[in-house]
């Protein structure tokens, strides 16, 4: 029995506490909103204008300012995917939010870099779940090639045994760990490597194996 890179990539997801959504199934994702809109939404946040008004040109102006800083500081980290101008509606709040933090100072208001660091969190959080199975696949892609490169993979990506299934799960759950904020215990990625040299060493006789190694 064999198992796909797409279906380790999602195990390996799980171990890390994630789940994929696909985008079809998830139109927030994939709906867009103006950059325009979300700086209006930022002066309604903080009090400059109301729900039902049209703010100042000098204020959207300033605002649109905003919401592009809150933009680029969003894209230093590696997570924008999309054009510029506008922003998918998964993250609309809290883009909303995080402008009106950048603009407070300008309208006599505080802001809270703890509850920065929390909406910029939630945007991180959720653009990895939308990326996160390509992610994934890079990373299980990553250990089937550190084998491959030592010559010690019988096999290709295209018929993984479910044997090795485990100990690849949790070596690409540690390579993108980072990436999404969880830790792989290190007992159970160097109990993962020992399963792993294990089976290879074994003779390929085709015969089934049953490994346990945590």
């Amino acid at each position: 029995m064999t198992v796909s890179v797409s279906e380790l990539a999602e195990r390996a997801l799980r171990r890390l506490g994630f789940s994929i959504v696909p985008l079809d199934d998830s139109p927030v994702f994939t709906e867009m909103v103006p950059v325009a809109t979300i700086a209006t939404m930022a002066l309604t946040e903080l009090g400059v204008i109301a729900a039902d008004e049209t703010p100042t040109a000098s204020d959207q102006a300033l605002a649109l300012d905003k919401v592009n800083s809150v933009q680029g500081a969003i894209d230093a980290q590696g997570l924008v995917w999309w054009d510029p101008s506008e922003v998918p509606r998964a993250f609309v709040e809290e883009y909303a939010k995080l402008t009106a933090m950048q603009a407070a100072t300008s309208f006599g208001k505080q802001a809270d870099p703890q509850v920065m660091q929390l909406l910029e969190a939630r945007i991180k959080r959720g653009v990895m779940e939308m990326s996160g199975h390509d992610i994934a696949v890079e990373a299980v892609m990553a250990v089937h090639n550190n084998l491959l490169a030592r010559g010690l993979a019988r096999w290709s990506t295209q018929d993984i045994p479910e044997w090795v299934a485990g100990p690849y799960e949790v070596i690409a759950a540690d390579f993108m760990s980072a990436k999404f904020g969880g830790q792989v215990d290190n007992d159970d990625l160097a109990a993962a490597w020992r399963a792993l040299a294990q089976m290879i060493a074994l003779p390929s006789s085709g015969q089934r194996v049953q490994a346990t190694y945590f």
